[in-house]
């Protein structure tokens, strides 16, 4: 029987793609106007930069315990230029439909940079609500890219 998580490994730590992970908490959201989204600089694209992918863990979902009512938190994943163009919109609230684990669909994926940009995470908020008092939650966003011109050398 082949182990599986074994040859997943070895062909990653082989291969030219790289992951670059990071975490978002409730700490991070600073937003106090509500009913307004905040932008997260994530990740630094380089030109030449493909994307294959972005997955995401949502280890503890977003909540403000003290308002069951703020019940939706959407997070996509983009660029300055398309602020979804890498993750469309995840529901990230305990009180929604929130999703634990997934990833990008098709649509944009592979992209490639041309140009320096940063990869922002966009955390949504709701009518009359505001994303500082959330007080609970924790999301992973892993980015799988490879540069071209690494691979071209």
């Amino acid at each position: 029987m082949y182990d599986m998580s074994r040859i997943i490994a070895r062909a990653l730590a082989e291969s030219s793609v790289k992951i670059l992970s990071t975490f978002i908490t409730a700490e991070d959201l600073t937003e106090e106007t509500a009913n307004t989204a905040q932008v997260i600089a994530a990740f630094q694209a380089k030109p030449g930069d493909m994307v294959l992918g972005v997955g995401y863990s949502l280890e503890t979902p977003f909540a403000d315990a003290s308002d069951a009512a703020f019940n939706t938190n959407t997070i996509q994943v983009g660029d300055g230029v398309d602020p979804d163009r890498l993750l469309a919109s995840l529901q990230a609230n305990a009180n929604g439909s929130f999703v634990k684990y997934g990833s990008s669909a098709g649509g944009a994926m592979p992209f490639t940079y041309t140009a320096e940009d940063t990869i922002d995470v966009t955390v949504g908020a709701m009518s009359g609500k505001s994303l500082v008092n959330i007080d609970t939650g924790k999301l992973w966003l892993h980015l799988f890219y490879h540069n071209l011109k690494d691979l071209s050398q």
